[in-house]
């Protein structure tokens, strides 16, 4: 609580530098609020070259400095553990496939703002000359780093349902050990939910600068890189995060938002044995995972066919799902009734087809509910958080795009 009232959380911390670099890159590189071309192949590919570059520079700094340099971090959380050139080939893949989502959603907003269904967002001179918008906005820049968070936690949390988890959240899992690039190394659909984030409340509220949108999208963006570097000794790394990736069940969100793991039981405050996790995560499961990180860095990360059918299943709906959505946005000027159906099936459709392919095409027997069978109010937060925060702002957000007129 004080460290929200004195503003801790944002002066002392890296919030500070990423809202700083967030307003220095969208100054260098402005989004195009106004005219049509925001949604021009041009203009993506414009964007996806500055995103690719500007972000893979901070993330290769990361890399670079700890693992090829090899001085900047003195305490690995598993020593004598390191990534292969195969490990790092399907991680900055992954982390690709993010940068592209990333800038789809930056694509799709400026569409909106310009088609007219949403609001031309106020420029800065409009916001200092009007007491209410500059309310309205610096309050906004302070919450973004704690919104940050608690929608994290629900998103985090809602992912590790069982089948999202083996369907969608475990490629991110892979790395039990991670480097820079597993912040962002995600399947498609976990990318989707993830970056719902800057959704809210960026297209719910009007007479938001535009750096709002930014400020979410960097800080979703860049910020992965150092809480999953694998180390515990520099700028911006996370002790909270890498206890979560080491024993899964554990450690949702991060250390601001740690009394709700200790809540619902899933607190985890040390890599050792814990006295206060009471999760289904079991001290067996975890040494074994420990041996498995301590003889090889990533078995399992490495571009390659499906290891199982239910997973080339659901890739290949996933895949056709998002081929016909960005068709159909490219056409755009749907009636209410058909963009309605496509939000749906962006917003819905990734966990319904999830639910039917791992009850029915895997030989999974474990609870649908795991890790949360046994869980009541946990589970009801879970669920009902993640359809406010993930799965509402997709369907309104790709319900708008839907109907804009792109003649």
């Amino acid at each position: 609580e004080s460290n929200i009232l004195n503003l801790d959380y944002l002066l002392f911390s890296p919030n500070l530098t990423w809202m700083l670099l967030s307003a220095a890159y969208l100054h260098l590189f402005p989004y195009d609020t106004t005219a049509t071309t925001g949604g021009s192949a041009l203009n993506f590919a414009y964007r996806l070259a500055i995103n690719s570059v500007l972000c893979g520079a901070y993330y290769f700094y990361f890399y670079a400095g700890l693992y090829i340099m090899d001085g900047w971090g003195k305490r690995k959380f598993f020593p004598g553990s390191y990534p292969t050139r195969g490990n790092m080939v399907h991680n900055i893949y992954y982390w690709f496939l993010g940068v592209v989502q990333w800038t789809l959603y930056e694509i799709a907003m400026q569409k909106l703002w310009g088609s007219g269904l949403m609001p031309t967002p106020p420029t800065y001179e409009e916001i200092f000359s009007s007491a209410p918008l500059l309310v309205l906005n610096s309050a906004t820049l302070l919450a973004i780093p704690i919104w940050r968070d608690i929608h994290f936690y629900s998103a985090h949390r809602f992912l590790h349902i069982r089948p999202l988890y083996r369907l969608v959240h475990s490629l991110h899992h892979r790395n039990t050990d991670p480097e820079p690039f597993s912040g962002m190394t995600m399947h498609p659909v976990e990318h989707l939910y993830y970056f719902s984030n800057a959704l809210i409340p960026c297209i719910y509220v009007d007479g938001l600068s535009p750096l709002m949108f930014h400020f979410l999208f960097f800080h979703l963006t860049f910020a992965p890189a150092a809480g999953h570097s694998g180390y515990d000794d520099h700028f911006g790394s996370d002790q909270y995060h890498a206890i979560h990736h080491a024993k899964f069940e554990a450690n949702y969100g991060s250390p601001s938002s740690a009394f709700i793991d200790r809540l619902l039981g899933t607190f985890r405050e040390a890599l050792g044995k814990s006295k206060e996790y009471t999760g289904e995560w079991s001290e067996k499961e975890a040494e074994k995972a420990e041996a498995h990180t301590k003889r090889v860095w990533s078995a399992h990360s490495y571009l390659g066919l499906h290891a199982n059918s239910s997973q080339a299943i659901y890739d290949f709906c996933m895949l056709c799902l998002a081929v016909v959505t960005v068709y159909i946005l490219n056409m755009g000027g749907l009636t209410e009734t058909q963009a309605t159906a496509l939000g749906l099936a962006v917003s819905v459709g990734p966990i319904v087809v999830g639910v039917l392919v791992n009850k029915y095409f895997s030989k999974d027997k474990m609870s649908q509910l795991w890790p949360f069978q046994k869980e009541r109010w946990g589970l009801l937060y879970t669920t009902l958080s993640a359809g406010v925060f993930c799965v509402l702002p997709v369907f309104h957000f790709v319900k708008w795009c839907a109907m804009i007129d792109q003649k």
